[in-house]
């Protein structure tokens, strides 16, 4: 997966544990919060992240698509078990 395509999806997973964080149920906000922490830390400049490997390319950016559509429909369990998805599809490899 190319940088651009990568960083797509992780703003989009950003997104969805910001929303989770902020309006989600408040025992999964510290969680969601943690998340968020997580996903952006490859959106900085000189994160070390020039080439990203995943276990699941497309998996991981559908993934992402997912999370912030089910946290915008404030479907908040299934964001928050698609996030955890996202990492496990980065921590596999």
């Amino acid at each position: 997966m190319d940088r651009t395509e990568f960083l797509q999806a992780t703003r989009q997973l950003a997104a969805a544990a910001e929303i989770l964080a902020k309006a989600g149920p408040k025992d999964s906000r510290f969680d969601a919060s943690q998340m968020l922490a997580f996903f952006r830390q490859y959106d900085r400049p000189g994160a070390g992240v020039s080439a990203v490997a995943t276990s699941d390319d497309e998996l991981f950016v559908r993934t992402g698509q997912a999370a912030l559509t089910m946290a915008g429909r404030n479907e908040f369990a299934a964001s928050h078990a698609l996030l955890k998805q996202a990492q496990s599809l980065l921590l596999a490899t």
